[in-house]
């Protein structure tokens, strides 16, 4: 049997994680995204296990591999990258991973708050190029302030509790209420519209469905306080990017950190959105840590393990 790490290289720092699978077969690991059908075909044609992590893998690319029995995906949210029916369809196994890096993204998200609050990246750029200049540089801090954490599954219960450290006040909301959080931390649900508009600061962590695509949109932004910070490190399709634009650019929100897209590397509207002098972008950096690296190895060869033992 091959097993194939079609574009995860990079992501194996440590091999011996996929010592797991060395029963199986022969393991070949490739770095970097296949630019084409044929480029997928070189890679895993042959292959009944392909593992990915980057690849947005098309049906062509799928039909590519004409042997593939298990198609894993090594992290969460396989549906944003591959026709999961149509793979289906074709009697592949498709699989992925879950709190893997949960941590990570959750740590990642307070990071960029306090960036944003506290104008770290400006700040650095005056001292690179040699400057000594202090305005426009005032911040505000984390704690007393209002922080609506909108999603409170595995990564919104660690941001929950990681500002609650900072002393910030929180308030959430969420389909599914989380009792740990309110029995413990007296953390208040409310709607979507009390989160835009009495929050300091909105941290995003809802999943993505086709109920909820572009979901924040003018009408939430329109809510905000003048100051608000808007941060998103879960997925882009919940909000609409232009309305987004449109608050930042016309000063009625006061900043936004961003780590996900629509496309990546962005496109037009994502590329100015991110040249705003009150954003900051980031190339989907929050789950890459050492520790969320190792983890979300070792679970997708479990996950495949699994599936080839079934």
């Amino acid at each position: 049997m091959k097993i194939c790490i079609l574009d995860a290289g990079q992501f194996v720092e440590k091999p011996e994680l996929l010592d797991p699978l060395k029963p199986f077969g022969e393991i070949t690991i490739y770095s970097g995204m296949p630019d084409s059908a044929e480029e997928v075909a070189h890679r895993a044609g042959d292959a009944e296990v392909v593992a990915f992590a980057v690849t947005q893998l098309t049906r062509e690319m799928v039909d590519a591999m004409p042997k593939l029995k298990v198609l894993q995906f090594i992290g969460t949210g396989m549906w944003n990258f591959v026709d999961v029916d149509y793979a289906q369809s074709k009697g592949i196994k498709v699989l992925n991973i879950e709190a893997y890096g949960s941590n990570a993204v959750a740590e990642f998200a307070v990071c960029l708050t306090a960036a944003l609050a506290r104008n770290v990246v400006p700040a650095v750029n005056i001292i690179k190029s040699g400057g000594w200049d202090t305005d426009g540089l005032g911040g505000r801090e984390i704690a007393g302030s209002t922080v609506g954490v909108i999603g409170t599954g595995a990564i919104g219960r660690l941001v929950v509790e990681k500002f609650i450290g900072l002393g910030a006040h929180v308030i959430a909301n969420d389909i599914f209420e989380s009792d740990y959080l309110k029995e413990k931390y007296g953390i208040e649900y409310v709607s979507l519209e009390e989160i835009f508009r009495r929050s300091d600061i909105i941290s995003l962590h809802m999943k993505v469905t086709k109920e909820n695509e572009k979901l924040i949109d003018r009408k939430y932004f329109s809510l905000m306080k003048k100051n608000a910070l808007f941060i998103n490190v879960a997925r882009a399709e919940l909000v609409n990017i232009e309305d987004l634009y449109d608050a930042l650019s016309g000063g009625h929100i006061g900043g936004a950190a961003i780590d996900v897209f629509t496309s990546e590397p962005p496109g037009e509207l994502e590329q100015k959105l991110t040249a705003l002098p009150n954003v900051i972008g980031t190339p989907h950096i929050g789950f890459y840590t050492e520790q969320s690296n190792d983890n979300s190895i070792r679970m997708s060869a479990a996950s495949i393990v699994k599936a080839l033992e079934d």
